[in-house]
């Protein structure tokens, strides 16, 4: 039985607003990039939108079929080919699929991507003009009131960009003025201001949600079912949040100048070996994706256009007693949105980002 308790509520932040309350009327869109992030980041709201009588889709990203180590595992296997890859990621999809109907979803609330696992950074920093276009027609066919999408914050790199790419779909004509709450599966950093409160009823069947991803339940299933508690925390986009630990966010501010050059403020404590700045800008026509590589004995440090695949000058650095003060011109006068990250320029077995992407302050 669906938990009849629907009500989500603030926590006590100052000026948190009215509590979110779900209507009949509501249309509630979930970006998951994951199988897994769909049970795990918003099972509760799931049952409580359901509850209200709101109309619950769900678009997962990937198959999640990069996640080679419980393959591994499981299939006693140490070598993964295309074909166990695609094996894998069909396993998911039907855990994804079992998940959401323990959660009260039916089959064709569901729409999986495929996109590349591991890959959407990538994907963005290329432009991400497939994606969007498939994000866009996803959200003007549904016509959400609400769309839950991971934060910005999320330290996943997949979580990360998936944010920018629901809001660079947005802001290219979708139309429409959905309300944005953001949750965070990977890391706690994301200042979040609003609570939906899950009853005990509603917790077990999260909990059985989760649980129906199996193959992540080898390796993970304790981190996994933390989540299964009795609240969900979300950012609300339109609220203001508590602030983020600034000790955890080396990238202190980035705006944009008047002549729309960009400016960056690091802090000088921060280790940059290894590092870039990773740009994306756009003006809903046209989109401009950077990497600056960090050089610590330079005053200048290359630029590529990940678009293009070329490098095109320098960013002018300056280090004073605190702060690292990048400026790089862009050649444009005006950018609607833009966004930055400091994260390692290649991975490697390093999943997680120190700390995900940060929003561009237009002034």
């Amino acid at each position: 039985m669906l938990c009849t308790a629907y009500r989500c509520r603030m926590p006590t932040f100052p000026d948190t607003g009215s509590s979110l309350v779900f209507q009949p009327s509501d249309r509630i869109l979930i970006v998951a990039p994951h199988p897994d992030d769909e049970s795990i980041a918003t099972g509760g709201l799931i049952q409580s939108a359901l509850a209200a009588g709101a109309a619950v889709r769900v678009i997962v990203l990937t198959d999640g079929d990069a996640n080679v180590w419980p393959q591994r595992w499981i299939e006693k296997r140490w070598r993964i080919d295309a074909i166990a890859r695609a094996r894998w990621g069909a396993r998911r999809r039907e855990e994804a699929r079992q998940a959401m109907r323990v959660l009260g979803l039916h089959e064709d609330a569901a729409r999986f991507l495929g996109l590349p696992d591991m890959g959407l950074t990538d994907l963005l920093m290329r432009g991400g003009t497939q994606v969007c276009a498939s994000l866009r027609s996803a959200i003007a066919g549904f016509a959400p009131t609400c769309i839950v999408l991971p934060a910005l914050g999320d330290r996943h790199p997949d979580h990360s960009a998936a944010n920018i790419l629901v809001r660079l779909a947005l802001d290219g004509g979708a139309g429409h003025s959905a309300r944005l709450l953001a949750y965070a599966v990977h890391g706690d950093g994301v200042g979040a201001n609003v609570v939906c409160e899950l009853s005990p009823a509603s917790q077990d069947r999260k909990r059985d949600a989760i649980l129906a991803h199996a193959t992540q339940m080898r390796l993970s299933s304790k981190r996994f079912l933390r989540h299964a508690g009795p609240q969900e925390r979300y950012v609300d986009a339109g609220v203001p949040a508590a602030p983020a630990d600034a000790a955890a966010m080396p990238l202190l501010r980035a705006r944009l100048g008047e002549d729309g050059s960009l400016h960056v403020d690091i802090a000088s404590s921060q280790s940059l070996r290894g590092l870039a700045l990773f740009v994306v800008l756009d003006d809903g026509n046209d989109r401009l994706c950077l990497k600056v590589e960090c050089a610590p004995r330079q005053r200048e440090w290359p630029v590529l256009d990940t678009i293009a695949g070329q490098w095109r000058g320098a960013a002018h650095v300056q280090r004073g007693e605190a702060v690292w003060s990048i400026r790089l011109r862009t050649e444009r006068s005006r950018w609607r949105q833009g966004f930055v990250k400091l994260a390692r320029q290649h991975p490697g077995i390093w999943v997680f980002d120190r700390c995900g992407w940060a929003i561009v302050d237009p002034s």
